[in-house]
């Protein structure tokens, strides 16, 4: 092609610069904010304030159950609470208490008694906040 028509043929079909320019800087930017985002909420909903496991449960009588779990907590200046329930063989909660926690230390095993209203079969922590 001769190098006088370009600029005309450019103007009569509407040729522009390379596609790849235009979409360099929207990706760039693109890339800056969701990549940042992406890194700050795996950090920051990967650590929870508070983390239980549970360990172990035993049926200490047929009203009453016994639990043990393992707690950390992140900031160990305030208390936090976890509630923990008891259920029957059809999946019916048949106790329920809320575990206090105290401040004063990150990790914590607790050993706790939960009284239930007929026989159960197993113990779960419902949630701790």
């Amino acid at each position: 092609m001769n190098q006088d028509q370009t600029p005309y043929l450019q103007a009569r079909y509407g040729t522009s610069k390379p596609a790849i320019a235009r979409w360099v800087t929207p990706a760039l930017v693109l890339l800056l904010v969701g990549g940042t985002w992406l890194i700050w909420s795996a950090n920051h909903f990967s650590k929870p304030e508070i983390h239980a496991n549970f360990i172990s449960f035993s049926t200490d009588s047929p009203t009453q159950m016994s639990m043990t779990y393992f707690v950390h907590v992140r900031s160990a200046n305030k208390s936090h609470e976890c509630t923990i329930t008891a259920s029957d063989y059809q999946a019916n909660i048949v106790g329920q208490i809320t575990d206090q926690i105290p401040p004063g230390a990150n990790n914590f095993r607790r050993t706790v008694h939960i009284p239930t209203r007929a026989p159960a079969v197993s113990a779960s922590i419902e949630r701790c906040h």
